[in-house]
């Protein structure tokens, strides 16, 4: 075996390695508001999934032939579906932007293009809303936009802008484009 030979400075002494930058503060707001968007999903989730006589009710509407034991198992699968789809969601975010935080680049379009769907969806849904109205979509598809839904479209579409303003600020981008190459250790974060 033979050792790794370390760098020392003009008098001997052992050369630490460079601390690596920090990432701006724009790149760690905009860290923390994207997992604040897939958290304000869960609350959404959380309390569309409170209301089970409506879920229920739908079901029963999409699928009249259903025993109540096949509509509570089916509103229970997905109830656990929905709160597991949440939570790979936050890991991939948690991901994402951990990775944006190393000055990935293609972490941060990732980011963007999730966020722009997201805006996307908030738009359709209020304008779907706004022009067509809460008892046709209801018969049109069978399911129910509440004003709920439409606030929370809205909310997470908010943050997920102010996300993408953060990302694409000008420290940011020096940022980036200054670290775009290192592989180093991963930066640490103040929490």
């Amino acid at each position: 075996m033979t050792d790794v030979e370390q760098r020392v400075d003009a008098f001997g002494r052992p050369e630490q390695p460079p601390e690596p930058p920090q990432p701006p503060q724009t790149l760690q707001i905009a860290r923390w508001l994207w997992i604040a968007s897939v958290l304000v999903g869960v609350v959404q989730a959380f309390v569309q999934l409170l209301d089970r006589e409506r879920l229920i009710t739908e079901l029963r509407q999409l699928q009249p032939e259903m025993t109540q034991t096949d509509l509570d198992a089916a509103a229970n699968s997905g109830i656990m579906f929905t709160f597991m789809f949440k939570a790979l969601t936050l890991m991939v975010y948690v991901l994402l932007s951990r990775r944006m935080l190393e000055a990935r680049q293609w972490a941060r379009v990732t980011l963007t293009v999730f966020g722009g769907f997201g805006a996307l969806n908030a738009v359709v849904t209020v304008l779907t809303v706004t022009l067509v109205g809460p008892a046709l979509i209801k018969q049109l598809t069978g399911m129910t936009v509440s004003g709920v839904d439409v606030v929370f479209a809205v909310l997470v579409a908010a943050v997920e802008v102010a996300a993408i303003v953060f990302m694409y600020r000008p420290e940011s981008n020096r940022y980036v484009r200054e670290n775009r190459g290192r592989r180093s250790q991963p930066p640490r974060t103040v929490l």
